[in-house]
């Protein structure tokens, strides 16, 4: 059985949440201090990784302990995991962040990992004199809960459109203000020495641009997780993915089905077997890059929209590549849309560099879209499926040898 490593596999498939587009807006529903910021133009695009870099360095300044250096960094890293489809609203009104922040902690625990962490995610909007989500206070609140919501607002007050020295003094001023309401002050003593030296917020500044900057802070231990954890893992984010928008609530985790339908078919062994359903659970995952304007468009995309849409593919590949062991996985994910006259996209990859595995993902996604029922029609029955399948087959864009495998294995259901 194949074994990867946790730490990248989260601080991949984590991290591509930034690429959603999202904003804040302030909510009177709860004590909100960041009301009185004007944060409608936040964008979140390094939010993540920004907040764990933040996080790791105040821990590293409390305790060097890996073991507790690895919670920090994976807490941090997945403490929006519960943003749902309404991605832009992560940080909103008190009920979308009370939603946010339940369902964190129930996709935590669906996760191959420590379990606390669930809890630590589920309280991370806690404010320290007992105004939050919860009304936790002080000590009763998880300790990296308190990191992470220092962490989290630091992120949310930088302005990445701005040179760092132009805003440290306004931050700095602003998280010493709120120590006792929001922030725990012995965290923010922490802070403070932490943002006192230069390489900090020059850290803070380049980060979106050099992805060494965190990979030297990761804690630098090895926690291997087998190919049934990353499947477990692929679940999770296939849940985000597909609810990200209302037409595609299920569509990962039907191709998932349907490629092992497959894979079964052919008497692949279980290794490949995972690696194909991972796939198809991940395929997708480059949508986190599209807004939701487009993914919910009623209606015929623009030829601007269509390009924005076609780019999904290449965004799966960027992040699943950062993964060891990942090569066979990313190919035959970001290759759904490639065709074998070369016209597919993003890379217009020929017939002589699709493998079998990746014609087979490809003409699954299709039928799936073709079969799955969507807010706006019926799902076709599976022969009119076949049929438009078999037209493009005709045209040299689909394998035909690929095509029969599908249409033997998936009769069966």
């Amino acid at each position: 059985m194949e074994r990867l490593d946790l730490h990248q596999v989260v601080a991949s498939l984590a991290f591509s949440v930034d690429l959603a587009e999202t904003s804040v807006i302030a909510d009177s529903e709860f004590k909100d201090y960041t009301a009185d910021l004007n944060l409608s133009k936040h964008k979140f695009l390094n939010h993540a990784r920004r907040a764990t870099y933040v996080a790791l360095k105040i821990a590293q300044n409390i305790n060097s302990n890996d073991s507790f250096l690895s919670k920090v960094f994976l807490s941090t890293a997945l403490h929006d995991i519960g943003i749902k489809k309404d991605i832009d609203s992560a940080h909103s009104n008190f009920d979308i962040i009370l939603e946010h922040s339940k369902l964190g902690e129930e996709l935590i625990l669906r996760l191959p990992i420590d379990k606390e962490l669930s809890t630590i995610i589920k309280y991370h909007h806690e404010n320290f004199n007992g105004t939050g989500l919860f009304k936790l206070k002080g000590e009763d609140i998880p300790f990296i809960s308190r990191i992470i919501r220092l962490a989290d607002i630091f992120e949310i007050l930088y302005d990445e459109t701005k040179p760092n020295f132009t805003q440290r003094e306004r931050i700095c001023e602003w998280i010493n203000e709120h120590k006792n309401t929001i922030f725990d002050p012995d965290l923010v003593e922490v802070f403070n020495k932490v943002q006192s030296i230069d390489a900090f917020w020059l850290d803070i500044e380049n980060i979106a641009h050099n992805t060494s900057i965190l990979d030297k802070i990761i804690p630098d231990i090895k926690i291997p997780v087998t190919l049934d954890d990353i499947k477990k893992i692929a679940e999770v984010f296939a849940y985000i993915i597909d609810h990200k928008s209302h037409f595609t609530y299920t569509h990962s985790t039907n191709l998932a089905k349907y490629v092992k339908k497959v894979c079964n078919y052919l008497g692949y062994d279980k290794n490949k077997t995972l690696k194909m359903e991972i796939a198809a659970l991940l395929h997708d995952i480059g949508k986190l890059s599209i807004p939701n304007s487009i993914l919910d468009k009623n209606g015929k995309l623009t030829a601007d929209e269509m390009q924005i849409m076609r780019s999904h593919t290449y965004y799966t590949r960027l992040i699943l590549s950062k993964i060891d062991g990942f090569e066979e996985i990313t190919d035959w994910a970001a290759n759904h849309h490639e065709k074998l006259n070369g016209k597919g996209y993003p890379f217009g990859l020929n017939a002589e560099e699709l493998s079998l595995e990746s014609r087979i993902m490809s003409i699954c996604d299709i039928y799936e879209a073709l079969t799955a029922d969507r807010p706006y029609r019926k799902g076709m029955n599976r022969n009119d499926a076949f049929n438009i399948i078999q037209t493009m087959v005709d045209t040299g864009e689909l394998c035909m040898r690929a095509f029969n495998i599908v249409k033997q294995a998936l009769s069966e259901i």
